[in-house]
């Protein structure tokens, strides 16, 4: 969520309860569909103007698609002229009241909603839609004047065509909304909507209704968190990888001070500004993907990996993973191995590449690019990051950290293994490291009783690193006093 805080952040004040945020948000929606309503009669107006007959008037579904009354081309179920949503004022006025709320304890349901599943601006505004009804017949009304009826069916709910005409402001909206209310959506397979006469009309003419599960909680009084558990499912990521809000924080992470700040600040940046571009340069296992995971905690967002070098398009030069991407939630999403993408000799076409970053700048959430080198990616392409930081191989301090964290607790080691002396004699990686560990642990729990010892070490090190070797330190010498006789 992002962070409203302004000098009048603490003049606004908290909603009372999760009516008054209702009231609020169900005014919005008010103004919205009242706008629509008076273009709608603004166009019937001109159809009656310009209809001879009534057969013309009947059929206008037709000939409106190919007459013009206004001098300019327009099609049948045009989308009407930008429609009001909330200003920039408005949703951060609007965003700073819930987050006061939640401060003082006020569980507001939609917006904890939001949050707990992490859902767009689009999705959130789709079931206040879907919602209104329930709380004011009048809306069903507005909706039911609004809907572009073949038949006579008087229907109170919102159909797919209206949230789009709505809530979208050009095509571009409407073209990445659509899916998020297809039926296989994550808004239908959580089961928060269902729709009505599904099987006899197009995705546009179905008519959408909230599941009666979330009407009761969206309507509560004292809205009950824990009854979010039941719809809390994380998507799936589009690599195959599981996608979740990690539990890293910055003590997870063993780089330099410097590095460490701009991580930060790439934070504070995020939670400003949508659409943040920034490149992660530096070798595998230095903590790229750790620092991706440490930015989606601290943000409280989901992480979703995707690798761009699995990526490769079809044989007509199309993408379609291009189209998944841009339909994603807020979240942090890395893109491993840019350079197949961003790099001096993209597999897929540049343009294309470039109309997806044009996509991904005016969603919300960071979008991290990953390298190994920093002169992989194009420069044309580093000069519209907004950073670029470069991941350094540990130094032997960072490194003898790094394998004092690899060890799980209760692991017992030989006194003569230093990790000091084990981070000086093997110049690793982070994620070097780890395996290592892990490898070598897994070979002193075969002993009995469980020791790790440095020839663990130096097996796990033949299997991942056969050409590095670890030899015996030397004992120290020490100096012995001779005792003197009283």
């Amino acid at each position: 969520m992002s962070n409203p805080e302004g000098p009048n952040f603490d003049k606004l004040a908290p909603f009372a309860d999760n009516w008054a945020y209702l009231k609020t948000e169900l005014a919005w929606l008010d103004r919205l569909l009242m706008v629509a309503v008076s273009r709608q009669k603004r166009e019937l107006q001109e159809i009656d103007d310009f209809a001879l007959t009534g057969e013309d008037r009947v059929t206008r579904h037709w000939w409106k698609g190919i007459i013009s009354l206004s001098g300019q081309p327009n099609y049948d179920h045009a989308r009407p002229p930008k429609a009001p949503r909330p200003g920039s004022n408005y949703a951060q006025q609007l965003e700073a009241r819930i987050v006061a709320s939640q401060r003082q304890g006020v569980v507001l349901a939609l917006p904890q909603l939001r949050d707990r599943l992490q859902l767009t601006l689009f999705e959130k505004n789709v079931l206040l839609l879907a919602l209104a009804p329930e709380v004011n017949q009048r809306f069903g009304r507005l909706y039911s004047y609004l809907h572009y009826q073949h038949d006579e069916a008087d229907w109170d709910l919102p159909t797919v065509d209206l949230c789009l005409r709505l809530l979208c402001r050009n095509d571009q909206e409407w073209r990445r909304s659509r899916p998020l209310i297809a039926p296989g959506s994550r808004l239908a397979s959580l089961g928060l909507v269902e729709w009505l006469n599904a099987d006899d009309t197009t995705l546009l003419s179905r008519h959408l209704r909230l599941t009666e599960d979330l009407t009761t909680y969206l309507l509560a009084e004292e809205p009950d968190p824990a009854t979010l558990e039941s719809w809390a499912i994380a998507p799936a990521a589009i690599d195959g990888e599981s996608s979740e809000i990690p539990a890293e924080n910055w003590n997870s992470l063993v780089l330099p001070d410097p590095l460490l700040a701009q991580l930060k600040t790439v934070t504070a940046a995020a939670r400003v500004a949508d659409g943040t571009l920034v490149l992660l340069a530096g070798p595998s296992g230095t903590g790229k993907t750790l620092a991706a995971k440490v930015l989606a905690a601290e943000l409280e967002l989901l992480l979703v990996m995707v690798d761009l070098a699995a990526i490769a398009p079809d044989e007509d030069g199309t993408v379609p993973e291009l189209g998944d991407l841009a339909d994603l939630p807020p979240c942090v999403l890395l893109l491993k191995n840019a350079p197949h993408w961003f790099g001096r000799t993209p597999t897929i076409e540049a343009a294309l590449v470039q109309s997806w970053v044009i996509q991904r700048r005016r969603q919300p959430g960071l979008t991290l690019l990953s390298s190994p080198y920093l002169q992989s990616i194009k420069p044309s392409w580093r000069q519209t990051m907004r950073g670029t930081l470069e991941f350094p191989v540990p130094d032997g301090a960072a490194r003898e950290l790094l394998w004092k964290r690899a060890i799980p607790p209760g692991i017992k080691k030989e006194r003569s293994l230093s990790w000091a002396y084990v981070a000086q004699q093997l110049p690793l990686t982070g994620g070097d490291i780890v395996a290592l560990a892990q490898t070598a642990v897994a070979l002193a729990q075969q002993a009995e009783p469980p020791l790790l010892t440095l020839d663990c070490l130096r097996q796990a090190l033949a299997l991942h690193h056969p050409a590095l070797e670890l030899p015996r330190a030397k004992p120290a010498r020490t100096r012995r006093s001779k005792s003197k006789d009283a």
